[in-house]
């Protein structure tokens, strides 16, 4: 079979790829036999697209991304741009059914680009940016899907599914603005276009926006019941869009009056194997509601969850890079004769040596705590392949490079700081640049001092950290030998600083999360005293500080145990009397007195509480005979018709006291207050000093 006549066929089964997927894998593998066989490059790279698709629709992603890489790396040669372009569409659609959203939008991206030229009447255009849209929704990027969306004008030419894709994508964002008429033309209009297809997944698709449409605008009850509905029947290894349709559903549900719903569905979210990227979506959005909820500890550790989901993330795309560069070089082989297999060997040696440095390298700093330990520990790692004598590190932070750590052999040096505007300094040439700065025979000057040999150094590097595209501060490593930061030494910088400037972000974060539990633990402390003085004042008089008539059941439930007790009940009869003669205050002078006097006769296990304006309660413990409790009764009351000083006037209470004993003259706090009240009127009425009931 001829090279033209393999490519050609391989461009009519790329078309049928949906319909049979399982047939067009057998053909593309032998396809690809026959290419390696003959060395026919421009057909091995189509029959790498091919397949790569198969295994797509055969959900073998793993398999696919390779597939569509080999694709790439060899379609460069033949410039085919259409072919290319699919080849990133293809990546991007893998990634996206992995959960790997940033690398399907970079690829996304990278086939609209390569499209640009040719994109008007170009079949690939709109399923790229449809798909593209979905990947930004996904990571919440709204505004720049919806930027996406509305690039597409005529949607005359597409096909019933692609249109209803289409719409369905600008209902979910309908939702997320949240204009409730928009909303709901939009889903009418998804019914009309879906339903005419008879396409069971967009149906599914329409069935939940009807189900959140009901939970969000008119029953939250009744939509959630549904919407659990159409959980319990979904397959989400097919699609994991599912987990970001629930995720935005119980996002509805966390702001209605029903959040309680909203945190069930996103903890039922957590216990599935959900991409890293929703995960991290799911504890941050769990500890905003929880701080706005002053559940201090819970937002805590959502925080935490999302921090350390977080950095597996930066490493994720850190390995996926150099998986990247892994298998360009390793398919670089493909595209050079026989006689340069032992130059790329070779590279290949260097490329494993390289990436086990970087290994050891991403151990040692991501195991550090604090900035000099990881400075000292990389200093160790590059033991071998660079030379150095002076290792600092710098964050970049409200315009200025702060060095709070720099190495010179054992000593650590003071501190510096170099502002972004000193456009002269190495430092602030490599942040601004976002590459490499290095000098292999270079003095050393007054950017970043050398301490007590400035002009010994002969070779510096500076190396911008990077954290999610963001320069976050500067790496530099000095040696007093010049010519020290040689090709391999180059490379090894190159592919440390994203390793390096995740690791350096990680203990920034580390820190910031440190000092933001500190100020939650510092909240927390001042919530629990507020909390114990409103407990306090609640059952408390604030004139007295003695306990009120709202604490005494507590109290009762714990004499009651110590039954049988005497239950006095003081009152100054003529408190109104001595207010009106002697002045306005009195009143509240003679009671604290009074109280204070009660407090220093009672025994420490005693009760004494103000119960009443000119009232107090005291319960003791039973004393036999009866005497005895009537001579308390009188020791009390001379306490408290001592004469007292307020205002300059001499006042004398007159106070009686009404005595009964629990549980003979009552089983129940009200029917024991209720009998001492009586023998308290009786005291009162007799005009005699107290009244005991026998």
């Amino acid at each position: 079979m001829k090279q033209d006549t393999l490519y050609t066929e391989l461009k009519e089964i790329l078309q049928q790829v949906k319909e049979n997927p399982q047939k067009v894998q057998l053909l593309a593998e032998r396809a690809i036999l026959l290419s390696q066989k003959n060395g026919w490059i421009r057909t091995l790279a189509l029959a790498n697209l091919v397949l790569g698709w198969c295994h797509i629709e055969l959900r073998v992603n793993d398999a696919a991304v390779e597939n569509f890489q080999r694709a790439n790396i060899l379609f460069k040669d033949t410039r085919e741009t259409e072919f290319v372009a699919n080849g990133y569409f293809g990546l991007g659609s893998a990634y996206i059914l992995m959960g790997e959203y940033t690398l399907a939008i970079e690829q996304f991206r990278m086939a609209l680009q390569l499209m640009s030229g040719v994109e008007s009447g170009n079949d690939l255009v709109v399923p790229v940016r449809i798909g593209l849209s979905r990947g930004l929704m996904n990571l919440g990027y709204w505004s720049d899907a919806e930027q996406e969306l509305m690039t597409v004008t005529d949607v005359t030419t597409f096909n019933d599914v692609l249109l209803a894709e289409y719409q369905l994508l600008l209902l979910r964002l309908a939702f997320f603005r949240g204009n409730q008429r928009t909303v709901q033309d939009q889903l009418q209009l998804c019914r009309e276009l879906v339903y005419s297809i008879a396409s069971i997944p967009l149906s599914r698709q329409v069935e939940y926006f009807s189900s959140r449409y009901l939970m969000k605008y008119e029953n939250v009850k009744i939509g959630e019941s549904q919407l659990k509905k159409l959980w319990d029947g979904a397959d989400a290894n097919t699609n994991t869009d599912i987990y970001f349709l629930t995720y935005e559903a119980a996002m509805d549900l966390l702001s209605s009056d029903k959040p309680k719903y909203g945190i069930d569905w996103l903890n039922l979210l957590l216990d599935h194997s959900i991409p890293l990227a929703l995960s991290h979506q799911i504890h941050i959005s769990l500890a905003s509601f929880y701080v706005t909820h002053l559940c201090h500890d819970r937002a805590t550790a959502h925080y935490q969850h999302a921090d350390r989901i977080a950095r597996e993330m930066r490493e994720n795309e850190v390995t996926h890079q150099w998986a990247r560069f892994q298998a360009e070089e390793v398919h670089h082989s493909l595209r050079h004769q026989v006689a340069q297999q032992k130059k790329n060997n070779q590279i290949l040696a260097e490329s494993n040596a390289l990436l086990q440095a970087v290994n050891r390298i991403a151990m040692a700093v991501n195991a550090a705590l604090d900035q000099e330990s990881m400075l000292r520990r990389l200093r160790d790692q590059l033991n071998g392949w660079i030379d150095t004598d002076v290792v600092g590190i710098a964050e970049l932070k409200e315009d200025n490079l702060y060095f709070d750590c720099v190495l010179e052999g054992e000593k650590r040096l003071p501190p510096d700081r170099i502002s972004m505007t000193e456009t002269n300094a190495w430092s602030v040439r490599a942040v601004n640049d976002g590459r490499i700065l290095i000098e292999n025979n270079y003095e050393m000057n007054d950017d970043m001092p050398l301490a007590d040999a400035p002009n010994l150094v002969r070779a510096v590097s500076f190396i911008p950290l990077k954290c999610e595209n963001r320069v976050i501060g500067v790496l530099t490593l000095q040696s007093r030998s010049a010519h020290v930061f040689n090709s391999r030494a180059i490379s090894l910088l190159e592919y440390m600083a994203p390793v390096i400037g995740i690791a350096f972000a990680n203990l920034i974060n580390l820190e910031r999360t440190r000092e933001l539990s500190g100020e939650l633990n510092k909240q927390q402390q001042e919530l629990n005293d507020v909390r114990q003085l409103m407990a306090h004042i609640s059952d408390h008089d604030e004139l007295t500080g003695l306990p009120n008539r709202a604490s005494l059941p507590e109290h009762f439930d714990r004499w009651r145990t110590m039954a049988p007790f005497h239950c006095l009940l003081l009152r100054i009869v003529n408190l109104d009397e001595l207010n009106s003669a002697a002045g306005y205050g009195v009143d509240e002078e003679i009671i604290r007195v009074i109280g204070q006097r009660l407090r220093n006769r009672i025994r420490p296990d005693d009760l004494l509480a103000r119960t009443g304006s000119d009232q107090f309660l005291l319960f003791v413990e039973s004393m036999r005979p009866t005497g005895r409790v009537k001579e308390f009764a009188d020791q009390v009351i001379q306490l408290a018709i001592q004469p007292l000083r307020s205002k300059d006037t001499t006042v004398y209470a007159d106070v009686a006291m009404g005595i009964v004993t629990f549980p003979d003259h009552g089983e129940t706090l009200d029917e024991l207050m209720s009998m001492a009240t009586i023998a308290l009127n009786y005291a009162t009425e007799d005009e005699s000093a107290y009244f005991c009931i026998e």
